[in-house]
């Protein structure tokens, strides 16, 4: 029969690999599983039931979350209205005090004005006594006019 070429494909491929291949196939076949797949199984079960449980606890803390987060919204609504109501009261308190303290603020500079001119005439006092004492000074001392001198009196005789 001849042959068709235009059918059958050629390839060269080097058979040693292949060759190692089929030991190796023949080998995993030949060999009974070590694992346990039965045990495999378990272990998986239990991931899957440990992973469902952190779900829950998740979403148990979630919902938990989101009431807090409700709550704390209307706190804070609260704080706010109660802030706004504390800065009216200072509003209103500091107008009504506004005139009272211009006043005290009035007087407070009159007395000082006072105090001012009290030391001003004290400081003039104390400037008219240190010149008093000056000149007092000087009078004390001014050197003593010297007396022409005597003569001594003759001895007494007896």
């Amino acid at each position: 029969m001849p042959v068709k070429e235009q059918d059958e494909e050629y390839e060269i491929i080097p058979i040693s690999p292949l060759r190692k291949l089929e030991k190796r196939m023949e080998q995993l076949e030949t060999t009974t599983p070590t694992v346990d797949t039965k045990e495999i199984f378990r272990e998986v079960v239990d991931v899957m039931r440990m992973n469902q449980q952190i779900v829950n606890e998740l979403s148990k803390a979630n919902d938990a979350m989101r009431l807090e987060l409700s709550k704390l919204v209307q706190k804070l609504e609260d704080l706010t209205n109660n802030l706004n109501e504390l800065i009216s009261y200072i509003k209103t308190a500091a107008a009504e005090e506004a005139p009272q303290a211009q006043e005290t603020t009035g007087r407070l500079a009159q007395k000082i004005n006072e105090l001012v001119d009290a030391n001003k005439k004290i400081v003039e006092s104390n400037q008219t006594v240190l010149s008093v004492l000056d000149e007092m000074e000087k009078h004390i001392r001014r050197p003593i006019l010297s007396l022409p001198p005597r003569k001594p009196l003759p001895p007494k005789m007896v």
